[in-house]
This record gives structure tokens, sequence and C-alpha cells, in this order.
């Protein structure tokens, strides 16, 4: 019970400073439409090829997007002292580390869902909103998996004066099967033939968030400490 108020507190402090402060989701939300507008521009998406690119765009929106909110949420730890706070304090590492992992995935779907509604608007593609239920699924997965491995080398880059030129280096390769399982699941929702079933990717992605979970946990102290 301890352990689950502990992590809760301090989801709800994170919660809060953002929403008063609106930096770590402003920056997530103006960068996901900056990189729709460019793609928009870039490629050319007719109504005949859109629902083929639309998994991979929207998954390179959110993955980049993504890394630079998670980057800011561990700046703001460090500048504000609270490493040395959570190391002489009661909270144990494990239960601030889920708590942030919890926060950078509220602010993850929440950057998502309006990457997705802009999408709609862009490019015209309402299967989208059509197929949301479904597609919930493997937004949480994929964005489980990104929170998790984002959380870690966020903290691990801070201690770094080029810390956030150096976090996607650290982080894309890592997620790169979960943008492959995300990118799959999302494409068989909307174009997949009758019958086919994302079951075996969303499977992947459970798979890998378990791994990057229990991998990170074992290394969140040490890099904390260091």
């Amino acid at each position: 019970m301890r352990f689950a108020g502990n992590t809760l507190a301090i989801v709800r402090k994170d919660i809060l400073l953002e929403f008063r402060g609106k930096e770590a989701l402003s920056i997530m939300i103006f960068l996901s439409l900056l990189l729709l507008v460019i793609f928009n521009l870039a490629v050319d998406i007719q109504s005949e090829n859109v629902a083929s690119l639309a998994s991979g765009i929207l998954w390179v929106v959110f993955a980049f997007s993504g890394i630079l909110g998670m980057g800011k949420t561990s700046l703001s730890e460090r500048d504000d002292g609270a490493y040395l706070n959570i190391l002489f304090s009661t909270v144990s590492m494990e239960s601030f580390y889920i708590a942030k992992v919890i926060s950078n995935l509220i602010f993850l779907l929440l950057m998502e869902v309006f990457t997705i509604l802009s999408f709609v608007i862009l490019f015209n593609y309402e299967r989208l909103i059509r197929t949301f239920p479904a597609l919930a699924i493997p937004l949480l997965l994929g964005s489980l998996g990104f929170s998790i491995v984002g959380t870690l080398f966020s903290f691990l880059s801070t201690g770094s004066r080029f810390g956030e030129i150096i976090l996607p280096f650290l982080f894309l390769p890592l997620v790169v099967p979960v943008l492959i399982g995300g990118v799959s699941a999302t494409d068989i929702i909307l174009n997949g033939s009758p019958g086919e079933s994302p079951a075996k990717w969303l499977k992947v992605l459970v798979v890998f968030d378990l791994l990057y979970l229990f991998i990170s946990l074992i290394l969140f102290r040490h890099i904390v400490e260091e």
C-alpha cells in the first residue's frame, strides 16, 4: 500500500506541475503537429495511399515527439534537485521510477490522441476515428514500451551537458521492436483482410514491455545514484 501511495503521489505531482507549466506536453504536441505538416508537404499522400502510409507516419511521430517530452520531465527533476530528495527520503527508487513511467505514459497518450485527430484533419482519413477502439490496445502497449525505455534513458542522459542531443541516439535503437510491433499491429487494424488479427504483434509488444521493465527496474537505482 505504501508503494502504491508513494507512486500515485508522485504521478499526481507530475500531472499538476505539467498542467501548470505545460512544458513537456506542449513540446510533444507542437512537434507532432510540425512533423505531420512536414509529412503532408514532403510526401505525396493521396486518398489512394494514405491508408498504407498512416501507420508508419503515426508511429514515427509518436517516437520522435515522445522522446523530447520525456527528456524534458527528467531535466525538470534534475533542475529542482529532486534526485537528492528521493535518495534521502522513504520513497523507493522503484516507486519513483514507476511513477515517472506512468506520468510519461499519460503525456504520451494525450499527445497521441491529438496527433490522430490532427492526422484525420490534415489527411482526411476518418477511418482512424472509426477504428480507434481497436487501435487503443497497440497504442497503449507501444506507448508503455516508449515510456519505460524513455524514462530510463532520459535520467541517464541528464548527467551529460549534451543529454537532450544524445537521448534520441540511446532511445531509438532500443525501441525498434516496439516500433515494428506498433506499426504492424496498426497496419493490420487499418488495412488487414477480414479475419486477420494483430494478436501476434500485440504479444510481441507485451513481451518487450515486460523485458524493458524488468531490466529498467534493475538499472534505475544505479543510474540515479551515479
